[in-house]
């Protein structure tokens, strides 16, 4: 009984002593670590300012494999944001908040009842390449509790920083090695074009859905030729009546050897010939923007042409039989006359 008296005694001890310390431990946590990347602060930069790119590198992700992450309809850039759920890393959600194109990204990590930290970002030219400094901050409060995870959570937090920037540097590197990987215009020319007979489905689209529409629209327009006896004429489209870059109003389309029959929600219908402003994109379709704007500046620069209709995309590469991104041709197809 004692002795059973004297652990007891010495384990509240312990536990007092604890406490005690954990009022003398900062009330605040800040992690800080850099590294020089072997890349451009522009290369460096858009790895971690467009979220969908943190799956190649996020030491969070190797951490916890199930983890599944939710994206915004922002892909980029202040407001961007994804939300995770995962059995190790709990629940949470990382908003950008300020982005300075390739110098600094500030943004709040919320962990919901446990508070939110901030996360920065700044990226400097180095000798030999980008210096890339990691920053992570959070209030800890007057708890002791909280002031020892903080202190413990140190060391970890640091690790997964240098893991992460690791990544980065291994990633960016390819990027550096296989220039081509850029997303660019080639060309921007003015065609005679035929005309064209296509079956379409209207639909409307945000950044976060686009890419299930077309494919699931693609699919019925499939079945849908099949089921007119219709044959594929050249490669899908899209027409696009929006000018917004983040929520899309459009036909998705397959052009057609014939003239075919409006069906349910498939419109049958017909671009004449006529002239149009074609550039042609190579790259991700989530980089295709630039393809318009060259087909715009083109255009801007002769004011003799005038637009008669809404552009459209012509997806040439199917990306099932080629993997790499950069050499996805997609046509920006403003008519004009």
């Amino acid at each position: 009984m004692k002795l059973l008296k004297t652990i007891g005694i010495s384990i509240l001890g312990l536990i007092i002593l604890l406490v005690i310390v954990g009022f003398f431990l900062p009330s605040k946590s800040i992690v800080e670590r850099s590294m020089v990347i072997n890349a451009s602060p522009a290369v460096v930069f858009e790895q971690v300012n467009t979220l969908k790119n943190w799956e190649k590198w996020s030491p969070w992700k190797e951490m916890d494999p199930e983890m599944v992450n939710t994206y915004g309809e922002k892909p980029s850039g202040i407001g961007a944001y994804y939300s995770w759920v995962g059995p190790a890393s709990g629940e949470g959600k990382l908003t950008i908040t300020e982005s300075q194109p390739n110098s600094m990204i500030k943004s709040d990590l919320d962990f919901g009842e446990m508070g939110i930290a901030k996360c920065d970002y700044y990226f400097e030219d180095a000798e030999g390449g980008t210096k890339m400094t990691w920053k992570y901050e959070s209030e800890l409060g007057g708890s002791p509790i909280n002031r020892w995870i903080g202190f413990l959570l140190h060391g970890m937090l640091a690790d997964q920083f240098d893991s992460g920037m690791n990544k980065i540097n291994s990633y960016a590197s390819t990027l550096v090695a296989n220039p081509t990987q850029d997303a660019r215009v080639e060309n921007v020319e003015v065609i005679d074009m035929p005309v064209i007979n296509y079956i379409a489905i209207h639909d409307t689209a945000s950044l976060a859905t686009i890419g299930q529409k077309l494919g699931q629209h693609y699919a019925t327009l499939e079945e849908e030729s099949g089921r007119q006896n219709l044959e594929m004429a050249g490669s899908p489209f899209a027409i696009y009546y929006s000018e917004s870059e983040t929520n899309f109003d459009m036909d998705v389309a397959m052009q057609i050897n014939k003239m075919a029959n409006s069906h349910g929600n498939i419109i049958a219908s017909t671009i004449p010939a006529g002239k149009a402003v074609v550039a042609s994109f190579y790259g991700p379709y989530e980089k295709s923007g630039m393809g318009h704007a060259a087909a715009n500046k083109f255009i801007m620069e002769h004011p003799e042409l005038v637009v008669t209709g809404a552009p459209r995309e012509v997806y040439v590469t199917d990306p099932e039989s080629e993997p790499d991104a950069s050499k996805w041709l997609t046509q920006i197809i403003y008519p004009v006359k």
